[in-house]
């Protein structure tokens, strides 16, 4: 081959190296750069929540044992104490005056059950002994009764005939002896009027003394006076006064006809025999109280009286011990509600306590739930508890679900229990940071609670997803270097991420800038990180 015939080839050679060169040049300047995720597979939790407020675990609300005055009181609000400390102290004086009470008690009921155990069983045979006799008494009676009732009666019938006319004579003599006396008095007082009248004329004269005339006139006042006397005797037949006795004798001659018509005697003959028949129930009682050996049972109440005196007295002199008020749990003074020298009562007086003291080292998180809702919660279930101070994700367990709703509100109370930092241990106290992260009583939170799990849900950036309308958007994911147009299902939104309903491999390259830039089957090359 001749010299210009190579030159020419490796010129036409040097010329396509060029244009190929150029060419691959040219697509690499084309291709795209993009950033690409994977998708997420996490599990979705679903929550909701409720506003509450914090409680102490226990409120212990502390009277004095005894009703008395307070003379000293050794803790101040917000103060620390443990169960068993002395936090105040009351009066015992009125303690010391029951117990002396309960020992004199004590004494009369030591000395009753001595003579009871000395006296009761002589007195109940005694009884028996009595309720004998008593039995041979009415039976005696009764007999009597049966033998002479009859007579006794039938007698007083013809006393009660004796004595009617015997008033009756009597009444017709006075009335002859009052009409007799009445014309006596008449005439004795004519004449006695005659004679006064003829010496007061004389005396006027003074033809006689003042001495006669004062005797003339003595005697006439006396006279006039028994002729009233008289009047008034005869007007008792008159106007029937004298004749009560004869009516009074008449009626009980009435009554006693009457009872002999009813044979009275039978009457008294039952009721003696009544007297027979209680007699000999007595009798029965009082045998059987001997058979029973009832005196044992006496001393046994007395003793039992006795018994009781006893604690009585015991309890008393426990109260006097008692004047001291502890605390009877380990906790903080929430408030003080008495002073020294007031008055303080016990519960069961229905006084007013003398401290608060809660219980803080276990909360209470207390909330409503709408009855629609209460399904969801069980007993046992865990919580999520947050304040508004920023002291989140407290854990706390569902203790207490209402079985009651309340009324108005349509929902019911639950109970949570907490742990809390608040120092209740006086020898390890808490420091300032503990103190401060300390949760307390009465603080507003929010409780959060698990309604719901669903696991292997896939998650992608929302920022990837393009065009969402109607539950649905898109996405571009990488192929071989080729950007892929693909419609996915749209689900929730979970901060920056967005759920697909798509099934996607975990190792699917999916684009997420640069989207406008790309069109389905464009060559991209993905940027290394």
């Amino acid at each position: 081959m001749k010299p210009n015939s190579i030159g020419f080839i490796i010129i036409v050679l040097s010329f396509l190296f060029l244009i190929s060169t150029d060419i691959v040049t040219q697509e690499t300047e084309q291709l795209t750069s993009v950033k690409t995720e994977t998708p997420r597979q996490v599990t979705i939790v679903s929550e909701k929540s409720y506003n509450g407020v914090l409680k102490p675990r226990v409120e212990a609300k502390v009277y004095a044992n005894i009703s008395a005055k307070i003379v000293s009181l050794n803790v101040e609000a917000g103060q620390t104490v443990a169960k068993g400390d002395v936090i105040a102290q009351s009066s015992a004086q009125e303690a010391g005056i029951a117990a002396i009470r309960a020992e004199v008690s004590l004494s009369v009921a030591k000395s009753q059950l001595t003579t009871t155990e000395t006296n009761a069983q002589t007195r109940i045979e005694t009884q028996l002994e009595t309720a004998k006799e008593s039995v041979a008494e009415a039976e005696a009676k009764l007999e009597d009764t049966k033998s002479l009732a009859e007579m006794r009666i039938r007698n007083q019938l013809i006393q009660a005939e004796v004595a009617y006319k015997a008033a009756e004579a009597n009444l017709e003599r006075a009335r002859v002896s009052a009409t007799q006396g009445l014309e006596r008095a008449k005439t004795e007082l004519t004449k006695a009027t005659s004679d006064f009248e003829r010496d007061k004329e004389l005396h006027t004269k003074e033809l006689i003394s003042d001495s006669a005339y004062e005797s003339s006139e003595t005697r006439y006042k006396l006279v006039q006076s028994r002729h009233e006397e008289a009047v008034a005797a005869a007007k008792q037949f008159e106007d029937g006064s004298a004749q009560l006795t004869v009516e009074k004798t008449k009626a009980e001659l009435a009554i006693a006809k009457k009872i002999v018509e009813n044979k009275g005697w039978e009457r008294e003959i039952a009721a003696a025999q009544s007297k027979v028949t209680q007699a000999k129930a007595n009798l029965i009682t009082a045998q059987k109280l001997v058979e029973a050996k009832a005196w044992e049972r006496e001393i046994a109440i007395a003793k039992s009286a006795v018994n009781e005196a006893e604690e009585q007295l015991k309890l008393a002199r426990e109260q006097v011990n008692q004047a001291a008020i502890v605390s009877p749990i380990n906790g903080v003074v929430a408030e003080r509600h008495l002073e020294t020298g007031d008055y303080a009562k016990s519960a069961a007086s229905q006084g007013q306590p003398v401290f608060t003291i809660i219980a803080v080292d276990v909360l209470k998180a207390v909330w409503t739930v709408p009855v629609s809702e209460i399904r969801r919660i069980q007993l046992g279930n865990m919580v999520l508890i947050s304040t508004a101070s920023g002291i989140r994700n407290i854990i706390g367990t569902i203790d207490f679900i209402s079985p009651t709703v309340k009324e108005g509100e349509n929902a019911v109370t639950v109970h949570a229990t907490l742990q809390n930092l608040e120092n209740t241990d006086p020898d390890n106290p808490l420091s300032i940071s503990e103190q401060n992260n300390a949760l307390k009583p009465g603080t507003s939170i929010t409780i959060s609670i698990k309604t719901g799990e669903r696991k292997n849900v896939t998650l992608l950036p929302q920022r990837a997803v393009l065009q969402i309308q109607s539950g649905k958007g898109n996405i571009f994911v990488v192929e071989q270097n080729v950007a892929r147009l693909k419609q996915v299902n749209i689900g929730g939104v979970y901060g920056s991420e967005i759920e697909t309903q798509t099934k996607l491999t975990q190792s699917t390259q999916i684009i997420v800038e640069n989207q406008h830039l790309l069109k389905d089957g464009m060559s991209v090359s993905v940027a290394q990180d």
